[in-house]
Order: structure tokens, then C-alpha cells, then sequence
């Protein structure tokens, strides 16, 4: 069945869901970039319950869903709400990426546009209560940055190890793929050194997600900093928690993958008590 909403195209694949099983469903949208259907992948955690849900929409790290985002989704719904897994950012080949500056910048407005088609076919589920929060580690933590920073019916956000400021982000950090799109840029437009390399991407990304840190509501955010973080590096994170008004935060000792780790296992039940509170 077919969906228009505005200029946005959703096909709504709706099948029956077991409690917690994590069953997939896709939601095509008009590409808000290149305006062909871009198919919005989702797995599905829905509590087996008579009442209203409130939604958590969980959106995974570069290197895709993990098992600490299948684990999250499993605990968030154990408690009552409704988790969906989204994948949200277009698959490209490094090459694609070397050559077109415009991929980060384009990242954001993409899923953003992705994460508000999903709610505006929620919106229709008599299963749902109408209160939606977002939780992202690394990059998907910067994504739900924005996304919470962007639209107000998303009431409540969890960020792990994510952070706003993109160009020094991908200037500085040592992940695997990110560095290696730096290092074929700087190679091939002869960029001389990272400095460089951040000066150009300045004014590259008008959605970064600091630029709307500002408007996330008081009190909604709960950031999770990793004080060894050479990925996201941390001093990134500590300027995304000076932007945003009121935020619950715990500093985690050990890096990037540890900080994941740690509040994905360790902290789950904090992460999903702070949802309920927001949400229920």
C-alpha cells in the first residue's frame, strides 16, 4: 500500500509483529537530495501490549546496527515502548565520498527527513502513543543530534559517544573509513595538512548538528562522553554538552569503543529508565 505525504513517498510495509522480535519493515521515501525513493530499513522491537506505546527510534553507528543497538532495542521494549532500529544513511563507496564534499552535509537533511517520514506513519498506528525519543552511538549519535535538535516531537534523546562540530570531526578522528576519505581527499586535491582539511569544510555543513543543539528542550538530552575518545574525540563531545541546555551527562573512562560498550551494557537500564521518565 501506498502513502503520500506531502512530496514524500512512503510505501508502509506492515506486518504482524511478535513481542520483541525485531521483524523488519521498510518505509521508501522521495530522497530529499536527489528526489528518487530511498528505502528507509527498520527492524522492529513492539511490546506485546494493550496500551498506547511511546516509540525509541535507535540509529546506528557508521559501520551499521550492532549488537549492543539489538540489545538496546530488546531492553527498551521489555520495558514497555517500542524500539525501532532505522538505518537512515546512503550507502556509497569511499570513492563516491572522496569526490563529493556535499556527502556530509547531505547525511543529516537525509535522515532527518527519513526519521519524520517514520513518525508521520506512526503517527497513524492506533498502537502508538504519539511520543517519540531518538538514542545514536558515534555517528548515529551525532545524527540523533540533529534530529532532536530539528524536530520538536522528538521529546527525549540518548547520545553515546556523539557529538556535533563535523568538520573537526572528520578532520581529527581516527576512525577507519572517515580517515581514509581524509587521506584520499588530501592526496588528491593536494590538501597540505588537517587543519586545512577542516578550514574547507567550514561552511560545508549548515546542518551540523551543533548549529541546533541549542533548541533541544532542557533536561531531554543524556549524554554519554567518553574521555579517551579518539574517534569522536572527546573534546567534541564536551563541545556538544556546553550547547545544549541542562543535559543529564556520564563521563565514561577508556575510548570510543569502550564508551559504547560500557554504556550500551553497564548503563542499558539507566538508558531505558531515562526514556520511560521522558516518555510515560
Amino acid at each position: 500500500m501506498k502513502f503520500y505525504l506531502g512530496s514524500i513517498l512512503v510505501l508502509f510495509t506492515l506486518q504482524g509483529f511478535a513481542a520483541c522480535d525485531g521483524s523488519p519493515q521498510d518505509f521508501i521515501i522521495n530522497d530529499p537530495i536527489d528526489h528518487i525513493p530511498f528505502t528507509v530499513t527498520a527492524k522492529v522491537y513492539r511490546p506485546d501490549s494493550l496500551l498506547k506505546v511511546s516509540t525509541v527510534f535507535i540509529i546506528p553507528p557508521i559501520v551499521g546496527e550492532t549488537p549492543i543497538d539489538r540489545g538496546m532495542a530488546q531492553k527498551i521494549c521489555s520495558s514497555g515502548m517500542a524500539a525501532y532500529i532505522l538505518n537512515v544513511v546512503k550507502d556509497v563507496t569511499i570513492d563516491y565520498e572522496i569526490n563529493h564534499y556535499s556527502i556530509h552535509d547531505e547525511t543529516y537533511v537525509r535522515a532527518l527527513s527519513s526519521v519524520q517520514s517514520v513518525i508521520s506513519e506512526l503517527e497513524k498506528d492506533s498502537g502508538m502513543n504519539g511520543k517519540f525519543g531518538i538514542l545514536g552511538m558515534s555517528l548515529g549519535g551525532m545524527i540523533s543530534t540533529y534530529v532532536a535538535g530539528s524536530e520538536p516531537k522528538i521529546l527525549a534523546s540518548v547520545i553515546v559517544v556523539g557529538a556535533g562540530n563535523v568538520p573537526g570531526v572528520i578532520s581529527y578522528s581516527d576512525q577507519k573509513r572517515v580517515a581514509a576519505i581524509r587521506e584520499g581527499r588530501m592526496e588528491k586535491f593536494n590538501i597540505p595538512d588537517q587543519a586545512s582539511y577542516e578550514q574547507i569544510f567550514k561552511n560545508l555543513v549548515p546542518h551540523d548538528p551543533i548549529s541546533v543543539a541549542a533548541n533541544i528542550r532542557p533536561g531531554s538530552m543524556y549524554l554519554f562522553i567518553a574521555v579517551n575518545d579518539t574517534t569522536v574525540p572527546t573534546r567534541y563531545q564536551q563541545e556538544l554538552r556546553s550547547k545544549v541546555a541542562d543535559p543529564l551527562v556520564f563521563e565514561m573512562k577508556g575510548n570510543h569503543v569502550q564508551g559504547i560498550i560500557k554504556a550500551g551494557t553497564i548503563h542499558s537500564r539507566n538508558i531505558t529508565n531515562f526514556f520511560s521518565n521522558q516518555l510515560m
